[in-house]
């Protein structure tokens, strides 16, 4: 697993030898052929995850999205339990 950060914002563009197969906003799934993944959101980039790798990072970067767009309610942790 890689993990860096790009000089730009945009997210126009796949990661070399990748294709982007999802994108909402500054999030992208994209996957390398024949196998391997990356997930970027905004200028961070994961890349040479595995399928279940990929899966976590890209749940992970939806939420905090959403998070920051006001559009999921943390609450207090502690009241779940």
């Amino acid at each position: 697993m890689s993990h860096y950060f790009t000089e730009s914002m945009t997210t126009d563009a796949p990661e070399r030898d990748h294709v982007i197969c999802f994108q909402s906003d500054l999030v992208t799934l994209q996957q390398a052929r024949p196998e391997g993944f990356a997930v970027r959101y905004g200028k961070e980039v994961h890349s040479e995850l595995t399928y279940a790798d990929a899966c976590f990072r890209l749940g992970q970067a939806l939420m905090h999205q959403l998070a920051c767009e006001g559009l999921l309610d943390n609450g207090d942790l502690e009241d779940a339990a």
